[in-house]
């Protein structure tokens, strides 16, 4: 049922109709519908690409009808050798109109080269594993007491996907991901620290595509210690000529924390490629970590620390595999020891491996993933800017060629048909086209090594190798030379011959025809990008002067290393330098992901009540708090409990929000409540008390509100350590960190940043989108002034004698510029009207996305229209002032 409401594209069906032979038609149509409804399946995007590039692959001489296209085609060679020479002398002759014609095309046209390249390797990511379209990612759900989403994660529990695969048949393979972080890889006397050494299972390689350098698959996890390398990696342990050194069989030591183990190398595959959500360097059997787990690798529920992939039977609808969640918990977990059934409380959901990179945005994404949103901005984008310059194209040609109604009188008095004028001036949108596509080439290979930076892509544009790419640039070649000559062509070929002998000019640049809609075009596309663009800017600036409630500057964020024991130690040496002041470790900090939450139960009136919304907590030790400058709104911190015996009571910090959830609006009267804390499945917890309240402040990006959230004192799971610096110390303080960091770890180099420079990157998209919205829009006033010059250029020569009757008149510079600019208001009031509504339903749906953000004011609605108001006039007014400066004796001497 659900094909039937699935139909192919509109247009791209009235296309074909339009140019296909009625004979192959109805098979053609019938035959490209059924591959078009097996591939929206998979989605509905790359469908209606695919389906209109196929149309645009049958445009073909064999399929054409003969009386609509075949007539358009010069069919003898000399005609066409004539066309050619007649188009080289005009654009010869008018040199500064040719000019502007080929930078406008070739700008617009290497902007839509670009972005198709962007938009082409978000669409790839992932593509190159044979088995993609039936591999899914299994994420889990945790469901609260009242039924509603609390968290959604990127991974599920060790024992899920072997179960899974146990029971149901439509499962064929099932593997796991399980990352080391940060071990230390030791061959001979050699140590290479890294950061990562992944465990999977054997069917890894039937789930995904990796291609094998040496050795393979069969035998890769043949031994429980064998461990299979990249390229990249058995370069770093073996050299560049690990080729030859038959590195096979090799053992290597990997070392962490207590755990130490040798491996020996089974084999070395390609490197992972950018499009793909994962990369790793090493690759182990995961049967390695039985024996680490124990019985945790049966479990269901909890440690959700495995990346899990499922790949399913051809034709498997996932759903299904979905609806099997109540009886799958009711299996392996039944109920909590709380009484509560565990499928009440989760749930799965099976995540199409195509759609992760820019659909997926869970908690515990081990890369960070693309934006459909950003997809369709910038493709919109693209085609908005091949669209202007065409159209920049279309009014500037039909200037021109209105100058030469002469010579088209005096052809169709000779004889000449309507098809010989429109071959004419196709030919030349061809030649103008052919001159563009060059520049435009070379513009795009100029600019793409900075946008591969900017954008931290591996962008390639190179045509000799790629087929594909060469053939979709003939076809964009010969598809903006048609849309931009179709409209002067057949303009020019219905001018009335009478008209056209006498000189007359063919357009009257007073009475409103479709150029004027052309313009406003133009102008609307305009006026959206400025205002696009405005409010970026300004969500951008509000982020940047935004309080989070935490000092930020010239606080130095470090990294800890598993080799650094005693942190107290550590810490005291680091503030031992006079430009360190303050210093702080915690399991997480500002700019980061909460913890995941345990549960917790909070007492009130001596009644346990179990709280059913997210309460996330992060381990700090007493100084957190000063450190970054957290205001204390109640109670006392945790250096007033360092005295008080831990053994059996926990003390915590609450946010202000947190006191709000559970009740308190005044956050005096929460401090000294009893709060439970404990572990998220087993629902055991250890009583603790609240001892102070802090302001709220935002742990996280704007994007989310501030979260009710726990401070835990601890000393474990200390993943870093902040300091305060004096600004005009910051070099020596530095030097003092990095040396201190060599006493206790020598082996590692110690990774640190700026927590302002921790804070932009929560922004990092933001600020790649509002960048790349600002040279679009230089683009598209560029290629909008560009045109502009022209019709202003063509509208004084059309009313020179006009300008000179005026002068003579009496008439004023500022009169003049009037006239001529009052017709270019209207099409910016009209343009204004069409842009503005349209570009803020868009924009707001993107500043939704935050939950603190600007309002969109009458300033960012004026700002756009008076930015283009003003390029307008100015451009005018240069041109008309000279125009208006020339004697009149010079405008009516032929008179």
């Amino acid at each position: 049922m659900e094909d039937l409401n699935i139909q192919p594209p509109r247009g791209a069906n009235r296309l074909l109709a339009f140019f296909c032979k009625t004979e192959y038609l109805e098979d053609i149509q019938g035959d490209l519908e059924e591959e078009y409804i097996l591939k929206h399946q998979k989605g509905p995007l790359k469908a209606l690409l695919w389906y209109y590039w196929q149309v645009i692959r049958l445009f073909r001489p064999g399929l054409t009808k003969s009386s609509k296209i075949n007539h358009l085609i010069p069919t003898n060679g000399s005609m066409f050798r004539n066309h050619l020479i007649v188009a080289i002398r005009n654009l010869w002759k008018y040199k500064s109109g040719t000019a502007i014609n080929i930078i406008g095309l070739s700008t617009g046209i290497c902007a839509f080269i670009l972005i198709a390249l962007f938009i082409q390797d978000e669409l790839s990511y992932d593509q190159h594993h044979v088995h993609a379209d039936n591999t899914y990612r299994l994420t889990v759900k945790n469901i609260d007491k009242n039924g509603e989403l609390s968290r959604h994660w990127a991974f599920a529990s060790a024992g899920h996907a072997q179960r899974l695969k146990a029971d149901y048949p439509e499962i064929t393979h099932a593997t796991r991901f399980y990352a080391w972080a940060f071990p230390d890889i030791q061959i001979g006397d050699k140590v290479f620290p890294s950061e990562q050494v992944v465990f999977a299972d054997k069917d890894v390689f039937e789930v995904f595509t990796f291609p094998f350098i040496l050795g393979n698959a069969e035998s890769a996890f043949r031994e429980i210690k064998s461990i299979v390398l990249t390229e990249q990696s058995a370069i770093r342990l073996f050299g560049n000529d690990w080729r030859n050194d038959d590195i096979l069989g090799k053992t290597i030591q990997i070392t962490r924390d207590a755990t130490k183990a040798s491996f020996v190398v089974s084999g070395v595959m390609e490197d992972m490629p950018e499009n793909q959500h994962f990369h790793f360097e090493y690759l182990a059997p995961i049967e390695f970590l039985e024996p680490v787990f124990g019985e945790g690798m049966n479990n269901v529920t909890g440690n959700y620390n495995w990346l899990t992939y499922l790949r399913l039977q051809e034709g498997t609808d996932p759903r299904r595999i979905e609806q099997y969640k109540d009886d799958f918990f009711d299996k392996y977990v039944g109920l909590f020891e709380n009484g509560i059934p565990a499928k009440k409380a989760y749930d799965f959901e099976l995540q199409p491996l195509l759609s992760i990179h820019l659909n997926s945005h869970l908690e515990g994404e081990i890369e960070s993933n693309g934006s459909l949103q950003q997809v369709y901005i910038f493709g919109t984008v693209g085609i908005l800017l091949l669209v202007v310059a065409c159209i920049n194209y279309m009014n500037l040609a039909t200037s021109h060629f209105s100058r030469r109604t002469k010579e088209v009188g005096v052809r169709k008095a000779i004889g000449a048909h309507k098809s010989s004028l429109i071959q004419q001036f196709l030919t030349e949108s061809l030649m103008v086209n052919l001159l563009s596509f060059p520049v435009a080439i070379m513009l795009t290979w100029l600019a793409l090594p900075y946008l591969n930076d900017f954008m931290e892509k591996q962008l390639t544009f190179n045509m000799l190798e790629n087929r594909e790419l060469l053939l979709g640039l003939i076809l964009l070649l010969v598809m903006v030379a048609i849309i931009s000559g179709s409209y002067p062509a057949l303009f020019l070929s219905r001018i009335n011959l009478i008209q056209a002998l006498k000189g007359e000019a063919a357009i009257n640049s007073n009475k409103w025809n479709f150029r004027s809609w052309l313009i406003t075009f133009q102008y609307a596309v305009t006026i959206g990008l400025l205002f696009t663009l405005a409010v970026i800017e300004g969500q951008m600036k509000f982020i940047q002067n935004s309080d989070p409630g935490y000092r930020k500057d010239q606080i130095l964020h470090l990294s800890m290393s598993r080799n650094i024991r005693n942190l107290d130690v550590f810490k005291n040496e680091l503030l031992s330098h006079p430009a360190i002041h303050k210093a702080t470790y915690a399991s997480r900090v500002p700019t980061g992901r909460l913890a995941d939450n345990w549960n917790s139960a909070f007492f009130n009136d001596q009644t346990a009540v179990e709280t059913t919304f997210r309460l996330p907590f992060i381990l700090a030790d007493e100084d957190f708090l000063e450190t970054f400058e957290i205001e204390l709104v109640a109670g006392k911190n945790f250096t007033a409990a360092m005295e008080m015996s831990t053994d059996s009571v926990g003390y915590y910090l609450v946010n202000r929000a947190a006191a709000k959830a559970l009740g308190f609006d005044d956050p005096e009267d929460i401090v000294g409540r009893k709060l439970s804390y404990g572990n998220y499945d087993d629902h055991t917890y250890k009583a603790g008390r609240i001892l102070g309240v802090t302001e709220d402040f935002h742990f996280e990006s704007l994007h989310s509100e501030i979260t009710p959230m726990v401070i835990l004192k601890g000393d474990w799971n200390m993943r870093t350590i902040c300091m305060q610096i004096s600004p005009g110390d910051v070099q020596s303080a530095l030097a003092h960190v990095e040396e201190t960091w060599t006493k206790f770890d020598p082996i590692n180099s110690p990774e640190y940043q700026f927590m302002d420079d921790l804070f932009d990157q929560q922004y990092q998209a933001e600020e790649r989108l509002s960048t790349m919205i600002k040279v679009f829009t230089v683009i598209a006033v560029l290629i909008g002034c560009l045109g502009l010059i022209g019709m202003v250029g063509f509208i004084i020569d059309t009313r020179y004698k006009e300008i000179g009757i005026r002068k003579v008149l009496g008439a004023s510079v500022f009169s003049i510029i009037s006239m001529i600019g009052q017709r270019f208001l209207i099409l910016i009031g009209i343009g204004c009207l069409v842009a503005l509504p349209t570009s803020y339903f868009f924009i707001s749906g993107w500043l939704d996305g935050f939950v603190y953000h600007i309002n969109i004011g009458l300033l960012l609605v004026i700002l756009p229209a008076v930015a283009t108001l003003v390029l307008t006039l100015a451009t005018i007014s240069y041109q008309t002032l000279k125009a208006s400066l020339i004697n009149p004796v010079e405008c009516l001497k032929d008179e």
